[in-house]
């Protein structure tokens, strides 16, 4: 198994911008590949809002990469099983 790969922001860094426009975001993106797990310590600690959530998840799905989140209210879903917007269980 090889080493995770960490992209990291400082505390409070980027903290009004969509999680889509941040650029460690944009480098875990460049980086990911289909099959990759994304691990987020909380999901609020990249979003803001259920729109932020929404276009988060969208993106995942597209680029399939899971998504695993360790903490807080998400912790114990599966985001990425189906996509956000349809609810389809099976991707197109």
């Amino acid at each position: 198994m090889e080493d995770p790969v960490v992209f990291e922001e400082e505390a409070g860094t980027f903290s009004r911008l969509h999680p889509l426009e941040r650029p460690k975001f944009g480098d875990l993106l460049t980086y990911a590949r289909p099959g990759d797990t994304v691990h987020i310590s909380e999901m609020f600690r990249p979003v803001r809002g259920t729109g932020h959530i929404l276009d988060t998840l969208d993106v995942l799905h597209r680029d399939r990469l899971a998504l695993r989140i360790h903490d807080g209210a998400f912790s114990a879903m599966d985001l990425t099983a189906r996509p956000p917007r349809t609810g389809s269980c099976c991707p197109p």
